[in-house]
This record gives C-alpha cells, structure tokens and sequence, in this order.
C-alpha cells in the first residue's frame, strides 16, 4: 500500500509542475498587459490579503489570486488564508495542492486542512504522510490529528496498528523521525487514545517519536501505559523525562501501580533539571499524605517553581499537620508560595495561618488582601455572602471584582441582589463584568431590565467584558424561561443593535428574537490598503530584516526575535505597544511552572487589555521551548497580554498566534515566578 501511495504521489507531483511551468509563461506573457511591475502587483495582492485576513471578510478573488500566483510564499500564503478563513468551497483546491512542486506550498496545505479541520481532506492527508516530502508529511500527520476521529484508522494503521513490528514495518517507519513524532502527537486528539499502538515507539530508536509517546500518554495519564513509562524514566532527553513525572500520577497509576511509579518518581524528584523536578512534585503530591515528607523537601528546593509547584499540592498531603503548614509558611516567602499555602491550609479546615490571613487582609498590597480572602472562601464552612460584603467595599476594584466571584451559587437572594446592583454602578467594568457574572448564575426573567441597563452602560467600555457578560445574562434567562417573556420584552430582544463583536454574538446565538443580529458579520473597519502595503513591505518581502525586542525583567533580560512575516498585524500591534510605554512596570500576573510566564496586564489580575481585539495569525510555528504567544480568551480576543512557553506545548499548536520565540535569556525565563515585575520591553 504504501509503495502505490509513493508512485501516485510522484505522478501528482510532476504534473504539478507542468501546470505550474504553464502558468509562469502566461503570467509573464501578460505583464505587459496589465502594465504594473510584478513586486507592486504582488505587493498589492499580499496587502489586499492580510486586509482579507483582518477584516475575515472572506474574499475569495484576492484567495484565488493569491493561490495562483507564480511566487511560492504568496501560494503558500494564499493556502494558510484558506484554512484561517474557513473558506470551504475552496477546501478541494487546498487538497490539490499537497502535491504541489513548491514544498513550502504543500506543507501550508496541510497545515491548513488540520486549522480547517477538513473531514474531506482526510483521504489526500493519507497519501501526503505516505509519500510526500518530510516536511509536507509532518504537516500531514498533524492535520489529521486536529481532525479527529474521522482521521483516526489513518493515523493509527501509519503507527503500526495490527502490525507485530511497527518500529520497523509500519507507514510510520518508513517516514524521518519528525514524521513519526507528529504521527504519534496527532493521537492525543483521540478519545480514547490508542495506548497500545503509542507505547511500542517509546522505544524508537529518535528522541522526537519517544518525546512524542511520553507526551501523550503523560498528558493524558494513561493507566496502560505506566510500565512504558518507567521503563524510560533515565531517557537522556529532559522533555521526555518531564512527560514521564507528569504521567506517574496517582491517577494513572492507581493502587496497583503505586509503588512502581512511586519508586520511579524518587529518582525523579531528584533530576537535574528544575522542570522534571516540578512535574515530579505534582506527581508525587497526589499520591497524599504518604507523600508528605517527599513534598516537604520539594518546598526547600534552590529553585523558585519548583517550590511553586510544590505549594499546589499541599492541601492533599499535609491535611490537619498544623506543625508542616506552619514550617511551609515560615520556610518561603515567595508571595506564590505563601498564597498556595494558605489557601490550601483553610481547604484543609486548618486555621494555624489565621494571624498570618488576618495580616494579609490589611496588607497593601491589593494582591494579598486578594489572597486572604480567596483563602477564607477556600474553607467548606465560611460564610462566603458575608466574605463578598466585607471585601465588597475595599478600594482596589480588582479586590471588589474577587469579592463578587466568592458568592455562592444560591441563598441569600435579596442581598446578593443588593451587591449586584451596587456593584453594576461601578467605575470599573471588571467589577460591573464580575456581578454580571454573578447574576448569569442566579438569572430570572426580572433580570433582563438589568441586563440591558448594564449592556448600555459597557457600550463605551474599551474591552468588551461586561457587555459579554450582560449578554450572557440574557441568554441564560431566555434558556431558562423563554416562554413567560412576555411580547414588549420580545419586542426590545429583536430590536437590539450595536456594533458587538464576534464574541458578543456568539453568546445569544440561541436568543430566538435575536437571531438576525446575533448571525450578521460584525462590522469590521478595515484600515487603509496603505497601512497593509507597508506591513507587507517592511516584513513580507524576501530577506526583510524580521524585527527583535527585549524584555527587561527584574530576573534580567529576555531577547525576543519577532515572526513578523507570520503574524504580522500581531507583531506590529506588539511593538506599537512596547514603543508607547504600555508594557512598563507590569507583572507577570500568570506563572505556570514548565507551562507559561504570561505579561502585558496593566491591571495586574489577567483582566485587562489595550482597547482593541486582534486576530489570530495561524501559521506553521510551533510551541516549542520559548515560543512567544498572543494570549486570548476566546477566538479573536488577542490584545496587549502574551505568554512564553517554559517548555515544548504542543496541545496549543492551532489554537493560539505564535509570534515570536526566545533567542536569548531562557535562565531568566525559568527563574520568573509570579507576582516578578517586568520593567519594560525595548524594540531592537
């Protein structure tokens, strides 16, 4: 099979060439006629293509001249457009173009079918990872994996799947350690996950396929593959070893492979690698109190995330000690650290920190007093409505919005009423976006006056949280009660309008009497076709000088070479950002230990954002160690906050713009924790 797969292929391939030559002679026979130089025409077709890409306006005459013209990288542009645009009655020509001479061509083909999840293309993306050139082929894989379980006797018979020797004799053999890797990551989108055709390549003779097993079974701690596992415990390769100590969690293991992976997690806990060490601790942490002298070390360690990562766990394996929580308090005082702690120690019904929370009630730092309270709402006997009027009335709004979120779900509905309606008159739209949350939960028909009133006060907002969050409110009560409302309230849901965004409407997509505005393409004000040209020429021309920054920590600094061939809009809007000031004085209000350190919060909470929403821009980078991503809440949501990867993430590849990646300064990455400051960002 694969031998036929290779000789089709090669036929696809040469004819492709031939129409490619055919092409290239009537395109320069008719430049005369058209009478621009090619470099402005072509500028001009890239521009009028990164106008379609922002706007989502769908054009499909400047896709098709993108996709026909002779230079390779604009095809290849024109291909990444088709997947980006969902464009679907061009998918069939996207498939086509997996035999296309041009490798850089192909390889976007099939990386567009994976972001266009194209069922149809499912058959072509077969014979691509069969027979195509290694780069197109990893494409392949990958795609086939966004695609899912139609793709899924594809991708698990190229792995060998009722073959005795799959190392050796299976599609996936035959292809380069790259090809075999993503083949093996495109089953971790399956359910279930194949774990009897994945553990055979944790002995492949390439560090990517073995990485690439450990991460799947790792990720998703699959109890068949425990002994696979441990046999591979000392790969030479640290990713690999970190996939390992993240999938010897209890979970996976259960009772009966307890001591095995325990055993295996000792010598972990050990490891040379500071990244090891925190998937260990997390680990070893679920196995609970028989873990506590393990867990405790962990919290001594000379790196910072790792005692992080150790404080997370705590609650399950210190439970009552009043003596460990105390020596856990007194022996750290990274703010991270101590916020883990006594939380963890009010969810454990344990009260030894009680002086220590009263401190940080009245501490000044907004954040602490943030953190007292999430603690005092953490035990399972607080008064939680009580908790929400105390901190209710603090003068930090970022306070106020995390009392609104400790209400409990239901009683006390006449003063929370209250504290909704208090705090829906707020300055701040996070808090007014918080109560609105909170009123989405508790939602009855006489909530839709409020709902409006809220969406009409959040219409000059600069982020559109709180007229999400009033819209929410609206769907909710038409979901729970839509035949008492009555024919004016109907009345005024069918004449709502207003720009809203694409998120906005996705939220009363089920409001029947406001299907027409929930369903119209959001209005998008395109900029001038001048601000696209100069992009296009300052990034997209061949061997334009792609532009660099730093980021200067409190920890040092951090040197960032930008894709701005990629993600052009994004990394223009990065750097207009860095060259105003807005990213100076910041917090890297999110750390994640070996996942993210995100930034480019000006409020400090993960709320806050520069005014404006960004597009994803999709392209074939990968989230590997130091990718630089646009972080979102949701499609198009990107703004001012950004994330850098500890380690390789590749469950994000296709979801989130990678614009950039780190070039210097990886210690200083691993040495933030949260709550560290980031100076500011200097364009190079």
């Amino acid at each position: 099979m694969t031998g036929r797969l290779h000789e089709v292929y090669a036929r696809r391939r040469v004819a492709s060439v031939v129409l490619l030559t055919a092409w290239i002679f009537a395109a320069c026979s008719s430049r005369g006629v058209v009478g621009r130089p090619a470099a402005d025409q072509g500028t001009a077709l890239d521009a009028r293509l990164l106008q379609t890409l922002d706007t989502r306006v769908g054009d499909t005459t400047v896709v098709d001249a993108a996709l026909r013209d002779v230079d390779g990288a604009r095809r290849a542009r024109g291909v990444l457009a088709v997947g980006q645009l969902k464009l679907r009655s061009r998918y069939e020509s996207v498939r086509r173009l997996l035999v296309d001479a041009d490798t850089l061509v192909a390889a976007n083909a099939a990386y567009a079918l994976g972001i266009a999840r194209d069922t149809g293309g499912v058959s072509a993306l077969a014979r691509a990872v069969a027979g195509a050139p290694e780069a197109v082929a990893r494409e392949a894989a990958w795609a086939l994996g966004e695609i899912g379980e139609p793709a899924r006797a594809v991708v698990t018979i190229a792995l060998g799947e009722g073959v005795s020797k799959p190392l050796s004799t299976s599609t996936a053999a035959q292809r380069g350690a790259a090809v075999r890797a993503a083949l093996v990551l495109a089953t971790v989108k399956l359910r279930p996950v194949p774990v009897a055709t994945i553990v055979p390549w944790l002995a492949d003779g390439a560090t990517e396929s073995v990485r690439a097993a450990a991460y799947v079974i790792g990720r998703q701690r699959l109890a068949a593959g425990v002994r696979a596992l441990v046999a591979v415990r000392a790969a030479a390769d640290d990713e690999t070893r970190q996939h390992v100590a993240r999938g010897l969690a209890k979970t996976a293991a259960g009772d009966s492979l307890a001591v095995l992976a325990r055993g295996a997690l000792t010598t972990l806990l050990a490891d040379p690698s500071a990244r090891v060490r925190m998937n260990a601790v997390r680990s070893v942490a679920s196995y609970g109190p028989a873990s506590a002298r393990e867990v405790e070390r962990a919290m001594g360690d000379a790196d910072a995330n790792v005692r992080v990562a150790a404080s997370e766990g705590v609650s399950a394996v210190f439970l009552r000690d009043t003596a460990a929580w105390r020596r856990a308090w007194n022996r750290d005082t990274t703010y991270r650290v101590r916020q883990q702690v006594l939380s963890g120690a009010r969810a454990a019904g344990v009260t030894a920190l009680a002086t220590n929370e009263a401190e940080w009630t009245r501490h000044p730092d907004w954040r602490r007093r943030a953190a007292a309270l999430d603690a005092r709402a953490a035990d399972e006997k607080a008064d939680r409505l009580a908790l929400a009027r105390e901190f209710a009335r603090d003068a930090d709004a970022r306070v106020r919005a995390s009392a609104l979120a400790v209400i409990p779900a239901t009683g006390g509905d006449s003063a929370v009423r209250g504290l909704i309606v208090t705090a829906l008159a707020d300055a701040d739209m996070q808090v007014r976006a918080a109560a609105l949350g909170v009123l989405a939960r508790r939602a009855r028909i006489d909530d839709l006056d409020l709902a409006f009133t809220a969406h009409s006060r959040a219409v000059n907002d600069p982020d559109s949280d709180a007229r999400v969050a009033a819209l929410r409110v609206i769907a909710v009560v038409w979901g729970r009660d839509s035949l008492r409302i009555d024919a004016a309230q109907r009345q005024r849901l069918s004449a709502f309008s207003g720009a809203g965004s694409t998120a906005e409407r996705r939220v009363v997509s089920g409001v029947t009497p406001m299907a027409t505005w929930a369903r119209a393409e959001p209005a998008v004000a395109s900029r001038p076709i001048g601000d696209y040209e100069r992009l296009v020429r300052q990034w997209l021309v061949p061997g334009a000088r792609q532009p660099r920054a730093v980021i200067h920590t409190e920890r040092g600094d951090i040197t960032l070479e930008l894709f701005g061939a990629d993600a052009p809009l994004v990394v223009e809007a990065f750097l207009r950002l860095a060259s105003s000031g807005y990213y100076r004085n910041t917090m890297f209000h999110r750390v994640v230990p070996n996942f993210v350190a995100q930034d480019g919060d000006g409020r400090g909470d993960g709320s806050g954002g520069p005014g404006f929403a960004l597009r994803e821009s999709y392209s074939r980078r990968r989230h590997d160690r130091g990718a630089l991503g646009l972080a979102t809440s949701g499609p198009d949501t990107g703004g001012s906050q950004y994330y850098l990867c500890h380690s390789s993430q590749p469950h994000l590849d296709g979801g989130y713009t990678v614009f950039g990646r780190i070039v210097d300064g990886f210690e200083v990455l691993d040495r933030i924790v949260q709550g560290d400051r980031m100076q500011r960002i200097e364009v190079r």
